[in-house]
């Protein structure tokens, strides 16, 4: 809920914005990886950045691919499941 929370708040345009935030977010392949509870569990998503142009400004979405414990983690087949499903 408090990861939840903070992004709900913010407005990231690029990974360095993330790294602002969360400095143990690694970008890898397309997702972003959270570390969540000291390493226990990995949290990985997909960031669409806020941009900005000439005609309006987006706000970006975070969208939750899999929250996994680290061994679930090391088998990146899991990566890809939908969130709450096994």
């Amino acid at each position: 809920m408090a990861w939840t929370t903070i992004v709900e708040a913010v407005r990231w345009r690029d990974f360095q914005d993330v790294r602002g935030v969360f400095k143990d977010a690694d970008s890898v392949d397309g997702y972003v990886i959270f570390n969540i509870r000291h390493n226990r569990y990995r949290l990985i998503t997909v960031i669409h950045y806020a941009k900005t142009t000439d005609e309006r400004q987006t706000q970006g979405l975070a969208y939750i691919r899999s929250f996994l414990t680290h061994k679930e983690y090391d088998n990146r087949s899991n990566w890809d499941r939908r969130y709450g499903k096994q």
